[in-house]
């Protein structure tokens, strides 16, 4: 089944080779793009509170990504007149152009928490990742550190000093749920990949030619599980 699929790593922020993407689109019948779903999150913390540390830090990376694609398309507004509303959009609309089928194919939190409630839990996360349990104590002690200095700096009438610290406090608690959430995306990839390897090979065996744009961390793991199935996946660069 070579020459059957294809698999562009995105880094969303940065618009894809036009040139490649079109080469490809000449080829294919499906575009598989991928878009995590995070529009139930009120009804997922309704249902478990502990899993609202890791939908607060997800909303937050994703309102920076959504702040740093704006900053991007100003970028190639002004050198390439293009409105880039991000990687995935920009092939979407490439793909229509030329009659393409697309699909975001993904899973929404509450798939993703019915199938393993453990990856969306913050005490099971910590538990993971010894990496984030150190960074997580350190920066709880950085927090009490500063407040203490910012409220001494206050008081004792230095105020420029004070406020750079009360900035910095602001700046690591808007780090802290996003952080935290890193493990979860590391946990969730297998699931998340899980739905898309099997709508390829759905396609694949009914004949279609298909192209993933997936993030670049889940190329590794996408390609290799369509290979156990016989199914060989072209990494585009």
């Amino acid at each position: 089944m070579c020459g059957d699929c294809f698999i562009y790593g995105s880094v969303h922020v940065k618009m894809p080779r036009r040139d490649v993407v079109e080469r490809v689109l000449s080829i294919v019948d499906y575009v598989l793009l991928e878009g995590l779903g995070v529009r139930d999150w009120r009804e997922l913390v309704k249902r478990d509170r502990g899993t609202m540390i890791v939908v607060v830090g997800l909303l937050t990376y994703f309102k920076i990504l959504c702040f740093l694609t704006r900053i991007a398309n100003l970028y190639y507004r002004s050198r390439y007149d293009i409105d880039f509303k991000g990687d995935m959009m920009y092939v979407a609309e490439l793909a229509r152009r030329v009659g393409k089928r697309v699909e975001i194919v993904d899973e929404d939190l509450l798939s993703i928490y019915e199938k393993d409630r453990e990856v969306l839990t913050i005490t099971s996360l910590v538990r993971r990742s010894r990496l984030v349990s150190i960074l997580l104590v350190l920066l709880t002690c950085f927090v009490v550190y500063g407040l203490w200095v910012t409220a001494v700096g206050f008081l004792t009438g230095h105020y420029a000093q004070a406020t750079i610290w009360l900035t910095s406090i602001l700046l690591t608690i808007v780090v802290i749920p996003i952080i935290l959430t890193a493990p979860f995306i590391n946990a969730a990839t297998t699931i998340r990949d899980a739905k898309l390897i099997n709508r390829v090979q759905e396609l694949i065996n009914q004949g279609h030619k298909v192209l993933i744009v997936r993030g670049e961390r889940h190329v590794k793991y996408i390609v290799g599980e369509l290979r156990r199935r016989g199914v060989e996946c072209e990494v585009l660069s």
